[in-house]
């Protein structure tokens, strides 16, 4: 049910927080007939909503976190802990290299990352975020800093981009670049949307250079800037809005 014109937050601004617009473009989208509340067409830029409660769509898209409420973390993963809530085997999680204050919080990843890969884990209480952080539909870059056996030739670098068959799965990376080499192994930038399980390994692998070690070091527009290996920290809100924006502009 619509909240009263009185209440909640006024729709353009609510639109404009959601990263869709400007004010004055939110403005224009709801005289198109583009914006909808819980399913009804409005024509007046002024009426007031609730996004906790309020189901606002653009067209045809559902707002993500409209309120820009939605909460962050990121984590520079070390290896030697699972992207797990809970492990069997009693192996350490995740979790385990959060603050104590922040072990109780509702936290979602968006992504793993192997035991014995180290990187940039990012957090967050917004399953919608995690979704479309994650879905290769919305084509979310990550980006890797690999180190692999051997030393690969400009032909393989290439053959990454153009894809490697795996499993009745085509795997590409978005863009590979040879950072150095030394005696016996080379240094890699990996760049790729598509986001399958142990991609990198298993591509580097299938063209016989060994992955050595693995690092995440962005996500989307998220790095791991002042951050040392084990260290966590909020996101600010100018963070999650551009994150949420970035997502958006995605689609």
């Amino acid at each position: 049910m619509m909240t009263r014109e009185t209440q909640g937050e006024k729709i353009q601004k609510v639109l404009a927080q959601a990263g869709v617009s400007s004010r004055r473009g939110a403005e224009n989208l709801i005289r198109q007939g583009l914006v909808r509340v819980n399913g009804t067409i409005i024509d007046n830029p002024a009426i007031r909503v609730d996004p906790a409660k309020d189901v606002i769509e653009c067209r045809g898209e559902r707002l993500l976190y409209p309120s820009g409420k939605a909460r962050g973390l990121i984590l520079y993963k070390i290896t030697g802990y699972v992207t797990s809530t809970g492990d069997p085997h009693n192996q350490k999680t995740v979790y385990d290299l959060l603050p104590k204050e922040e072990r109780d919080k509702k936290w979602l990843y968006a992504g793993r990352l192997d035991r014995d890969t180290e990187g940039l884990l990012f957090f967050t209480d917004s399953g919608e975020l995690v979704h479309r952080l994650t879905h290769p539909s919305y084509k979310v870059k990550k980006q890797y800093r690999v180190k692999v056996q051997g030393k690969p030739t400009a032909a393989r670098l290439k053959l990454l981009v153009k894809g490697v068959r795996h499993q009745d799965r085509l795997m590409r990376m978005d863009r590979v670049q040879l950072m150095k080499t030394e005696a016996d192994s080379a240094v890699l930038k990996v760049e790729l949307h598509q986001g399958e399980k142990r991609q990198v390994k298993i591509m580097l692998g299938k063209l016989g250079h060994e992955v050595l070690y693995l690092c995440r070091t962005r996500f989307g527009p998220l790095s791991l800037k002042g951050l040392k290996p084990g260290q966590s920290r909020r996101l600010t809100e100018v963070e999650m809005d551009a994150l949420i924006r970035g997502v958006l502009q995605q689609n």
